[in-house]
């Protein structure tokens, strides 16, 4: 189920309220993270591309996007099919969804905290609506930014949810990440998503003054 958001409300015309099999009616933000700011020290495009090139050489395939110049990684693929509307779109609106047949194995942002932390809130979204799903997430971001994202991470609407986003998120280095990818080339194919774990780092709570 769909609900248009009427006309002359507060909220954007282009919203719509899903329905979530979990908390009912919801409001999940259209895809649109193609339009991005000059002032971003992050290219979002350069991690969407290493995460697909990475991704395929594990043997994974992308979730299809329907992003205008971002066409979807497996056209011949048939997407998987998501039983919550709100989850699906949910997992659409990430910047990567790595899948192994119909099961999600890992899911990717990059946060380079325009937007005000948007990244990270589609994550939060997404546990909200799926607090059962196993596949790990990532955010890719940069040194700089980690500070602030980390207090991002544990606002108290993100650390109140049975399952809190600080638990189950990995922080990527975009230069870390891409410099691994770099030095491996081919050989990065006989590697497993789990890799990952090993170059990514835990959400460590800021420290109390």
């Amino acid at each position: 189920m769909i609900a248009r958001v009427p006309q002359g409300s507060a909220v954007s015309a282009a919203t719509a309220l899903i329905l979530s099999s979990k908390l009912g009616l919801v409001s999940v933000p259209d895809t649109d993270l193609v339009s991005l700011s000059r002032e971003e020290a992050l290219d979002r495009n350069a991690v969407r591309e290493l995460l697909r090139t990475l991704g395929a050489n594990l043997g994974m395939t992308l979730l299809a996007r329907k992003d205008e110049g971002f066409p979807d990684a497996d056209a011949d693929a048939v997407p998987p099919v998501f039983a919550d509307q709100a989850v699906r779109k949910s997992l659409e609106g990430l910047d990567a969804v790595w899948m192994d047949g119909e099961e999600v194995v890992a899911c990717f942002v990059a946060e380079s905290g325009f937007g005000g932390w948007e990244s990270v809130r589609r994550l939060a979204d997404l546990v909200a609506l799926h607090p059962k799903l196993k596949a790990p997430l990532y955010a890719v971001t940069l040194p700089s930014l980690k500070a602030g994202l980390v207090a991002e991470i544990h606002r108290p609407a993100f650390l109140l949810p049975k399952k809190p986003l600080a638990e189950v998120l990995r922080l990527l280095e975009w230069d870390k990440i891409k410099g691994e990818v770099d030095q491996l080339g081919e050989r990065v194919r006989y590697l497993k998503p789990e890799f990952l774990e090993g170059v990514s780092e835990p959400v460590t709570p800021p420290k109390a003054d």
